[in-house]
Parts: structure tokens; sequence; C-alpha cells
């Protein structure tokens, strides 16, 4: 064959080589994200703790101022005034006893003071507009029992009755004459505290003071009823 065909039987020769694909860069690597910090650990008991806590949210609140509370009285200096009656002759139309003012001065202690209170005064009183050397005076000692409401802040309103028993000397025509006195009635009114432990004091009272005295060896006496005013101040 290949002496009758000769070179005109062409053999095909290898395929040439696919073109190679242009290399592209690789891209540049993205930056790794955050990473959250992680939290501190949480022990077993203060988590088992926390999950059975339940929060509550209240309303806010302010703050109440307390409440005054006064310190019940202790001790009072108080001053008192009231009308009595003349002995001896009277110098009245009508032959009426003549009305006497007096004044005195009195120290109340309270040995029990709560919502009822006792107090013992110890009292001096002098005839209005004269001294003690030329007017009557008497002396007495008088015990009292009352009650007192204290829930009223700085106003503390009582009422309480009294008795008591003392000497009176009275002057009749340039005489001295030694007499008995005593008293008793009831006083109302209030104590305003302008501090914890102090206080102001006004009472109005109805109160009978009765005056004994011997007279041609018979023993009598006279009275009054009258009212009276009481101011005072104490601790």
């Amino acid at each position: 064959m290949w002496r009758r065909l000769g070179p005109r039987i062409g053999v095909p020769g290898p395929a040439p080589p696919p073109p190679r694909a242009t290399a592209r860069p690789a891209p540049a690597p993205l930056p790794p994200p955050p990473v959250a910090p992680l939290p501190p650990p949480v022990s077993a008991p203060a988590a088992a703790a926390d999950a059975d806590q339940t929060t509550l949210v209240r309303p806010y609140t302010p703050a109440r101022e307390p409440t005054f509370e006064p310190t019940l009285p202790r001790l009072k200096l108080g001053l008192r005034r009231f009308d009595f009656v003349r002995i001896g002759a009277s110098n009245t139309p009508d032959g009426v006893a003549a009305s006497q003012t007096f004044n005195s001065f009195s120290v109340d202690v309270y040995p029990v003071s709560r919502v009822v209170r006792i107090g013992l005064t110890s009292a001096f009183g002098w005839e209005s507009g004269t001294f003690v050397t030329n007017g009557d005076y008497f002396a007495t000692q008088t015990v009292s029992l009352g009650a007192q409401y204290r829930d009223f802040g700085r106003i503390v309103p009582f009422a309480e009755a009294f008795m008591g028993v003392g000497y009176m000397r009275r002057v009749q025509f340039d005489r001295t004459i030694p007499t008995a006195f005593w008293n008793f009635g009831v006083d109302a009114g209030v104590e305003v505290y302008v501090a914890r432990v102090g206080y102001l004091s006004l009472a109005l009272g109805y109160m009978r003071p009765i005056n004994g005295f011997a007279r041609r060896q018979i023993f009598t006496s006279v009275f009054v009823d009258t009212w009276s005013v009481k101011i005072g101040i104490g601790i």
C-alpha cells in the first residue's frame, strides 16, 4: 500500500493544546468578626438564687415626716384669777357681801401623766391690788384628777377636777383673823406645745372657794360660785 499510494496519505498530527485561562488574583481575606466578651462566670448557688427571685417594680413614695409627739405635762407654773367675797359688815346698798378678787400663783406637779393624769398643786394667793401686809391671802395644797388627749399634735386638750384645803388670813377692822380655806372645782383647757417638752397652758374653770372661821364661838363659813381663768407654762 505504501508503495502504491506513497506520500499521498497524510496522518494527522496531535491536536494543539487548548489555550490557557488567564489566572485572576485571589480576593483579599475578610477580617474576622468581633468576638463579644464572655460574661463573668456565675456560681451555681447564685444562679439558682437569681432564678428564684422575682423583681418587683414599685412606684416611688416620698418619705413621710415624723408625727409630732409631745411629752405630756410633768411640771407647770400657773397663775389663776377668781372672785371671792369679803367678810364682815357689808358696804353695798343691798347688804350683799362685796366681791373680792384674788390672784394665786401655783406649782403643779404631775406624778402620773398619761391619758389619765394626777396632779399635786401648791398655791399661794393674795387679794388683788394689795400686799401681804395689808390684805387677805391664803395658801393651799390641792390634788387633781383628769384626762388628756395627745393625738392632736401640738395641741393637748384636757379636763380635770380638783379639791384643796389650806389656811387663809383675813384682815377685818385692822385685825388679823386666821381662818380655814378650802375649795373644789373643775378646769377645762388646752396646752399648746412650742417644743416637744415645753408648752403654754390656758384653762377656764368653775370653782367654789369656801372660807370657814369662828364667830362668837360658832364656826361659820362663807362661799361663792365663781369662774376662774388659769394660765401657765410648763414642761
